[in-house]
């Protein structure tokens, strides 16, 4: 039990800024075990979310909530994940070739496409979440980031890594169908209260697919998944799930 609630707080300390004041075991079978915890990483931070959205609506218009909800997501995970969108848009259609590809995704200077890509993910997020909130439960600032946190375990157990090393490699290929298996059951244990059975298997089924979807796009590209397609896929996920129940279900 100690292992599994150490390898919990390591997920806490990859997949957010939380401070976490502990030394923790790093070895594969940790990243491993802790790959059973990404939905519930998801949850505190859909939870802190909403919390801050919560108490803002009582005093600002939604327009200002959601804004503050989307600054949190940024401040809580340090921008870890739209890094990896941007990174992804950089090296996906400037260029083409898996090497330069990837050479271009691992450039720590942020290119033209990087920044198209990451102006038209928060405007998606605030026209999204803006939305969303007038036409639906609340609980969906807690849901987002858990479902979107659950995809990043299935494309790694689905998917194969497109170089010999890199941190997204502590997961890909190393995620077993348990893993998945129990985020998603995770998932559908907290939403099945927040959310009506319609709307919790339409962002089952949409982010299955776009999931699918986006790791054969990336096999296309550079014939298997880096750690940033497991940030794009996270927000891909987040973006395409907006849209959708933007829409009139």
């Amino acid at each position: 039990m100690r292992r599994y609630f150490e390898s919990f707080l390591l997920m806490l300390q990859i997949l957010t800024r939380i401070p976490i004041n502990k030394s923790l075991p790093c070895e594969n079978t940790d990243f491993k075990r802790g790959a059973n915890f990404f939905a519930i990483v998801g949850l505190v931070i859909g939870l802190i979310q909403f919390v801050v959205y919560s108490f803002l609506i009582k005093y600002f218009n939604l327009d200002i909530a959601v804004i503050f909800i989307i600054i949190i997501d940024v401040l809580i995970t340090g921008g870890f994940h739209i890094d990896g969108f941007g990174d992804t848009c950089d090296g996906f259609f400037a260029t083409k070739g898996k090497d330069k590809i990837i050479d271009i995704m691992k450039d720590s200077r942020i290119g033209t496409f990087a920044c198209i890509g990451i102006i038209i993910n928060l405007l998606i997020k605030f026209i999204g979440y803006t939305t969303v909130l007038n036409n639906t439960t609340s609980y969906i600032i807690i849901l987002l980031p858990i479902i979107s946190r659950v995809s990043i375990v299935l494309i790694s157990y689905i998917g194969k890594a497109a170089k010999k090393t890199g941190s997204g490699n502590l997961f890909i290929n190393t995620v077993t169908f348990n893993e998945v298996i129990i985020n998603y059951l995770l998932f559908i244990l907290i939403a099945i209260f927040m959310l009506d059975l319609k709307k919790l298997l339409l962002i089952l089924v949409i982010s299955i697919i776009i999931t699918i979807l986006f790791n054969k796009y990336c096999n296309s590209k550079i014939n298997g998944i880096t750690g940033d397609s497991l940030g794009a896929n996270n927000e891909l996920v987040m973006l395409i799930l907006l849209i959708t129940l933007s829409g009139k279900f």
